[in-house]
C-alpha cells in the first residue's frame, strides 16, 4: 500500500478529480460565454500562436529553474521535468492552496529525494512569489487604493509562514543537532543549497514573469484596451491579487477571468474582448498544461522510483 498501490489510488483520484473540474468548467465557468467566444473568434490566428509560444516559453523556464531547484539532489532530465510539472499543473486545479503543484513535482523524483524536494520547491515557490510582490504591491496601490491595504496583508500573511520555514531549517541545520531520519531528509536539500542555485531560482523567477506578464500586457494593448503603463500596472495587479487567492475546482477560473474586470475600466463593448483575452491567456498557460499533466496521468505507470 505504501508504494505501488497508494501512488495508484493516488493517481485515479487525480484523474477523476481533474475530469470533474474540466467539466465545471466548461458548463458555466465561463461569463456571458456567446460575446466572449465571438471574442476569441475575431482575434487573429497569429494572435493565438503567439500566445502559446508565450505560454511554452514560460514552462520551458519553469522546467529549467526546477532542475537547478532539485540539482543538489539528484539530475534528471529535461522531460522528467516537464512530465513533472505537468502532473503538477493537473493536480493544482483540484488541490487546494497550490499543494498538488508540489505533489505532481516530486513524483518524478526518486522515492528518498522527495522530502528534501518539497523544501526545495517551497524555496522556489518564495522567489515567484517575491518577485510578484515587488512588481504588484505598487501595482496594487496605484489601482485599487484602499483596497490594496486588504490584499497587502493576506499577501504578508502568505508568505511569513514560508520565510519562518526555510529560517527554522537553516538553523536547525546550522546547528548540526540530533534529528529524527524524516526530519534529516526534509532538510538534507537546505543542507546543501548553493549560491548559485539561489541567484538562479531568482532570476529565472523574474525571467518567468517577464514572459508571461508581458504577454498579457502586450496583447492587452494591441487590442487598445488600455495603453502601455495602464497596461503593465493592471497586469501586475492581476497576479497579484491572483497569487493569494487560494484556487480550487469552483475558483480558480472564475478568479482569473473576473480580474482583469476588477482593474482594468473598459466599456461594456470591450468587455467580452477583455473576458476573450483573459481566456486565452488561461487556456494556453492553465488549462492546455492541465489537460497535458491529466495524460500524464493516466498514461503513465505509476511506479515510485528508486
Amino acid at each position: 500500500m505504501k508504494t505501488g498501490l497508494g501512488w495508484r489510488l493516488l493517481k485515479w483520484f487525480l484523474i477523476g478529480a481533474c475530469f470533474f473540474w474540466i467539466f465545471n468548467l466548461l458548463k458555466g465557468g465561463i461569463p456571458e460565454p456567446k460575446a466572449v467566444w465571438q471574442a476569441i473568434t475575431s482575434i487573429p490566428w497569429y494572435w493565438h500562436a503567439a500566445a502559446l509560444v508565450s505560454a511554452s516559453a514560460n514552462w520551458w523556464l519553469e522546467a529549467v529553474k526546477w532542475r537547478l531547484l532539485v540539482s543538489n539532489l539528484e539530475k534528471i532530465r529535461f522531460a522528467a521535468a516537464i512530465k513533472g510539472l505537468l502532473a503538477g499543473a493537473a493536480a493544482n486545479n483540484v488541490i487546494p492552496f497550490r499543494v498538488g503543484e508540489f505533489l505532481g513535482r516530486v513524483m518524478y523524483l526518486k522515492e528518498e529525494n522527495r522530502p528534501a524536494a518539497l523544501l526545495n520547491n517551497y524555496f522556489g515557490a518564495t522567489c515567484q512569489t517575491l518577485v510578484t510582490l515587488i512588481a504588484g504591491i505598487p501595482a496594487a496601490y496605484a489601482l485599487l487604493g484602499k483596497e490594496a491595504e486588504t490584499y497587502g496583508r493576506n499577501s504578508v500573511l502568505y508568505i511569513l509562514p514560508l520565510i519562518l520555514l526555510l529560517g527554522i531549517g537553516w538553523f536547525m541545520v546550522k546547528n548540526r543537532a540530533k534529528k529524527p531520519a524524516w526530519l534529516e531528509k526534509w532538510l538534507m536539500g537546505l543542507k546543501h543549497f548553493s549560491g548559485r542555485q539561489i541567484a538562479g531560482t531568482f532570476v529565472l523567477s523574474m525571467l518567468r514573469y517577464l514572459v508571461f506578464g508581458g504577454f498579457y500586457a502586450f496583447f492587452i494593448v494591441q487590442f487598445q484596451l488600455a495603453e502601455i503603463p495602464t497596461a503593465l500596472t493592471g497586469v501586475a495587479c492581476i497576479f497579484f491579487i491572483q497569487t493569494f487567492t487560494p484556487g480550487m475546482i469552483y475558483t480558480d477560473a472564475a478568479v482569473r477571468l473576473s480580474l482583469p474586470m476588477l482593474v482594468f475600466t473598459v466599456t461594456d463593448a470591450q468587455k467580452p474582448l477583455l473576458l476573450g483575452i483573459a481566456v486565452i491567456n488561461y487556456f494556453y498557460n492553465v488549462l492546455l498544461p492541465a489537460f497535458a499533466g491529466l495524460i500524464v496521468f493516466i498514461f503513465h505507470k505509476w511506479k515510485p522510483q528508486r
